[in-house]
């Protein structure tokens, strides 16, 4: 591009001042434009999730369970109603979308869920009894049946990387697909209970943690007041605050102002 004639210099003297200012500008460099800036890499939604334990399944950020009609594998942290588990039993109807978080882990993966036992082996090798059940993974390892009667399955006990907060026990009746099963990743036989979504799957005295019905059971605490309301079900407001009782009710200040309609004062019981 052409040179403005500058007063009191001459055409080579402005060319020299231009290619000085274009020699410093090169050296010490200029602020680039904010459009050149390199961007931060993209964050995943889900990582608003907030687990106490990691979980074993997969979850994503679903805007969605703010609505009404949608409830399967919402609050999964039981903290943002928004974060939500999919593509694993029991929520293999949810979908998981491509910036869903799937938890690494060794598991046995069957294309289609089988009717014997089986169990995770770390210590399995290529060509021991049982290995390979799956097809996929070594450490996954028939037990307890036909030509596999003398591989003992492991004791009835569901293993669990980080002890998880909903309750659980053993129960020598379940199957892959069945609601609950499976609860560990490793274990058909362990099964989830009383808590959502498995408020279905009773727990019984065994069932570990224990907690006591008729009181709110929050392993982790929480920093909102809640109270039993016999009044309870789903659907009211504050209702199932543990996840477990649907008596369980928040209430009072807190939380945004979300239950400041509730009051916090137990209803009195009438004697008949």
């Amino acid at each position: 591009c052409g040179i403005h004639e500058l007063p009191g210099l001459t055409l080579e003297e402005q060319r020299k001042m231009v290619l000085t200012l274009l020699l410093f500008t090169i050296v010490t460099g200029r602020p680039s434009d904010p459009l050149e800036q390199p961007h931060p890499p993209n964050k995943v939604a889900a990582e608003q999730c907030a687990f106490v334990n990691p979980p074993v399944v997969p979850y994503y950020w679903d805007p969605r369970c703010n609505s009404n009609t949608v409830s399967l594998g919402c609050w999964a942290d039981g903290v943002h109603n928004e974060c939500r588990f999919c593509g694993e039993e029991p929520y293999t109807g949810i979908h998981c979308p491509s910036d869903a978080i799937v938890p690494s882990r060794k598991k046995c993966e069957f294309d289609n869920p089988p009717i014997n036992t089986y169990y995770w082996e770390p210590e399995c090798t290529n060509g021991t009894l049982g290995c390979l059940a799956d097809g996929k993974n070594w450490g996954c390892r028939w037990c307890g049946f036909e030509e596999y009667s003398s591989v003992t399955c492991p004791s009835s006990a569901c293993t669990f990387d980080n002890e998880p907060v909903t309750p659980y026990y053993w129960d020598t009746l379940c199957e892959m697909g069945m609601l609950g099963c499976n609860a560990d990743g490793i274990h058909v036989q362990c099964r989830f209970c009383d808590h959502q979504p498995f408020n279905s799957v009773h727990c019984p005295p065994s069932a570990r943690p224990n907690y006591q019905d008729g009181e709110c059971w929050f392993p982790q605490g929480t920093a909102q007041s809640y109270k039993w309301d016999k009044n309870c079900m789903w659907g009211i407001l504050g209702c199932w605050a543990d996840g477990v009782h649907p008596q369980c009710r928040y209430c009072g200040p807190g939380s945004g102002g979300a239950y400041n309609s509730i009051s916090c004062e137990q209803e009195e019981t009438l004697l008949p």
